[in-house]
């Protein structure tokens, strides 16, 4: 879930919005800029909200958005610049790779489904065909399946292509990670649909507030949480999703922190940190940070062992590893946006399981590649019904 999505979201959800077509990154080989799941919506008057590429295939894409305005109906578009063809190199690719694009007008049921995610933060899996071999005439190209913990959502698959998808549709839920599948009936992409990040911030300083908009900046779930009226209100947190009033001792019955919570403490207050960082070892958030040197932090931790916090689990090498204190990455920052900029990027780092050095430095791919369960490109007389194909592999 990021920013372009709760875009597209939104504009769809507007009274006035035209017909539009949505294209959605479904595969990649070899080099590209966006990864599978990325989004791009696309109206009649050339207009899009959001980008599946460097802005080499844009433009391409609205020309081929406008077959589907008339036919509605869902296609694969294939690009390679693997080869020297001609007619992907005018696309002024700068990128060695090979990346297969779904056009389909946007369904109610899947941006109804997108949008809960957010809502609920919770994660879903959002199964499409992308092709579909010759015989199968009961499937169709975009018919697509959906399913979260409390069972399937939606579907307009026929019961055998329900049953070949939905085990693996469970798989993907559990391992949190998209794939491409390959079926006897055709290929179909299993998207991971995370839940948003949430970032909760305890302290309501000018600090936070240039971390909260920040963060709703990059797509993420805003809630900031202090005790002080004065400090915790709408007009200086405009951006935040949520505030709370609450003193830290109130925490426990008052907020809850999911897995999916980046959870930062910036109080300026060494007793409410401690009872904040002691509430937050105990709670499921992916990442803990605390604003302060490290010495404090070390001080605090003491505090909480000698106050029975490590005979009840909460200094455990597992809990301790979610701590990051001090808080944010070593880039210099000394004003409120920079610190913003050095904590959202740690955070984003150990969601994405970096450790946030140097890209010149990395000796393997920028982005790590899930697993193809098929042939990236068709040779023409045997692509499926719903598939171009603009470039062939030599």
């Amino acid at each position: 879930m990021n920013k372009e999505l709760l875009d597209i979201i939104e504009y769809l959800e507007s009274p006035e919005a035209p017909w539009t077509v949505l294209a959605t990154v479904v595969d990649v080989e070899g080099s590209s800029y966006r990864l599978p799941g990325a989004r791009m919506l696309i109206a009649p008057d050339g207009r899009t909200i959001g980008t599946v590429s460097g802005g080499c295939l844009e433009a391409d894409l609205i020309e081929r958005a406008k077959r589907v305005l008339r036919t509605a109906e869902a296609e694969v578009i294939t690009y390679d610049t693997r080869t020297s063809d001609d007619s992907v190199f005018s696309l002024n690719m700068g990128c060695k790779g090979a990346i297969r694009i779904l056009l389909e007008l946007p369904r109610e049921e899947l941006i109804g489904f997108l949008k809960h995610r957010w809502q609920t933060d919770k994660p879903g899996v959002a199964a499409t065909l992308i092709s579909v071999k010759n015989a199968q005439r009961e499937e169709r190209v975009g018919a697509r399946l959906l399913l979260d913990e409390r069972g399937i959502v939606f579907k307009d698959l026929s019961d055998a292509t329900l049953d070949a998808l939905l085990p693996h549709c469970h798989a993907v839920l559990r391992g949190r990670k998209s794939k491409l599948l390959a079926t006897p009936i055709g290929e179909a992409f299993l998207e991971y649909v995370s839940a948003p990040t949430h970032l909760v911030i305890f302290g309501a300083g000018s600090d936070a507030v240039s971390l909260a908009e920040l963060a709703k900046g990059v797509g993420w779930r805003v809630t900031v949480v202090d005790h002080r009226p004065a400090l915790i209100t709408r007009e200086r947190f405009q951006t935040a999703d949520e505030t709370l009033q609450s003193r830290p001792e109130e925490l426990s019955a008052r907020l809850r922190i999911g897995g999916n919570v980046a959870a930062v403490v910036m109080t300026h207050s060494y007793t409410h940190d401690r009872e904040i960082l002691k509430f937050l070892l105990g709670s499921e958030a992916f990442y803990i940070g605390s604003l302060g040197p490290k010495k404090r932090a070390e001080k605090i931790l003491s505090e909480l062992a000698r106050g029975g916090a490590e005979v009840d689990g909460l200094l455990s090498a597992e809990n301790l590893e979610r701590l990051h204190a001090p808080i944010g990455l070593d880039i210099g920052a000394d004003t409120p946006e920079l610190i913003a900029i050095s904590i959202i990027a740690e955070i984003q780092s150990v969601l994405r399981n970096r450790r946030g050095g140097f890209l010149r430095e990395r000796t393997g791919p920028i982005h790590e590649r899930n697993g193809h369960a098929a042939p990236l490109i068709h040779e023409p007389e045997l692509a499926p019904r719903g598939e171009q194909v603009l470039s062939l592999r030599a």
